[in-house]
């Protein structure tokens, strides 16, 4: 790695954008930086126009051939070149639950584009201590660039509602969780069999939607709708919200390394959140949000009690907010061992 001291005077960050790890961890942190300016580029765009001197890049999980080139040729000129992910790529690639055409990205854009990138990094940034400890080499400093959601005052209040019990489930995630899919499968159609008014919504397409198809739930209270887009994701979470919303995660080395912002898509979509205990969701785990075993008995309980329970229900979903703000307590927000050039004029 190289070693790099300089100051910055301006940032570029390289990003499959829009994208949630921008979202998750980069974009409140570039905004905290005033009048730095923070150039946004997509794997795609040309770089010839940016003026490499002082300028410090970020490269966000993945990197084409073109701009890697660019860096290398005015490597001279920059003044820093962080590396960051927030998931164990290589366990991804190597394990059972991603799709073929998914490890092939992963492996083109992440795995191959390394050894080229390695020679020019001077930061490496991960998500999480787990995922630090796969990465450790000698000579490497690692840096923890945990979860920075947005300030909840920009966030539109909850609303109370009247009495109902709540009626909209939803479970969202990746065909990367294939198998916490596959363990929830039972369980839903448990809970849509015990109570008759509640609907289900989840994320799935291939092979794991044709399962979610063939499990005997009523279809006119079920919704499977395909993987969106990033900016499709945060719009529908946004003006549809849930009562709750169901955060699994099963044992396994990729889940081993995983952050914890699921809370964030939990608070944006005002649900009451239903979490596996395990360290991931134990690092902003507040009074009041409900963190059980992973067994079919434990998740149908939970079900009922906040289908059955108003106050349980009001409790849990008004902890997933606080849990935010937590999260954002925990989150440093400068970018680390960045030092930007004060800008001329500036006191």
């Amino acid at each position: 790695m190289r070693d790099s001291r300089r100051a910055a005077k301006r940032l570029l960050i390289l990003s499959r954008h829009p994208n949630p790890s921008f979202s998750y961890y980069l974009d409140e942190r570039a905004k905290t930086l005033g009048d730095i300016p923070v150039i946004m580029k997509g794997l795609d765009d040309p770089l010839e126009a940016i003026d490499s001197e002082g300028l410090f890049v970020i490269i966000c999980r993945y990197i084409k051939h073109p701009q890697l080139r660019w860096l290398e040729e005015r490597r001279d000129d920059l003044a820093g070149v962080a590396y960051f992910v927030d998931d164990d790529i290589r366990a991804v690639v190597t394990g059972k639950e991603a799709s073929l055409p998914y490890k092939y990205r992963l492996i083109k854009l992440a795995v191959r584009p390394l050894p080229r990138i390695n020679r020019l990094l001077t930061h490496i940034w991960t998500s999480t201590e787990a995922l630090a400890g796969t990465l450790a080499t000698t000579g490497h400093k690692i840096d923890i660039l945990a979860p920075m959601p947005a300030n909840l005052s920009d966030a539109p209040s909850i609303a109370e509602g009247d009495d109902a019990p709540p009626v909209k489930m939803v479970y969202h995630a990746t065909g990367v969780h294939r198998h916490e899919h596959e363990f929830l499968m039972p369980i839903v159609k448990a809970a849509m069999e015990k109570h008759i008014h509640l609907h289900f919504e989840v994320f799935a397409n291939g092979t794991v939607a044709r399962r979610w198809a063939r499990q005997g739930i009523d279809p006119a209270r079920m919704t499977i709708i395909p993987p969106l887009s990033w900016p499709a994701y945060l719009a529908r979470t946004t003006k549809h919200n849930a009562d709750i919303a169901l955060a699994p995660l099963l044992s396994g080395k990729t889940n081993a390394s995983r952050a914890d912002t699921k809370r964030i898509d939990i608070s944006r979509l005002q649900a009451a959140a239903i979490f596996s205990q395990c360290p991931t969701f134990a690092r902003c785990a507040v009074p009041g949000e409900l963190h059980i075993g992973n067994t079919a008995e434990e998740w149908l309980a939970a079900i009922d009690q906040l289908i059955s329970d108003r106050d349980c229900y009001l409790t849990a979903r008004d902890a997933t907010r606080n849990s935010i703000e937590k999260m954002r307590q925990h989150a440093t927000p400068a970018f680390p061992g960045i030092h930007f050039e004060p800008l001329s004029g500036a006191a």
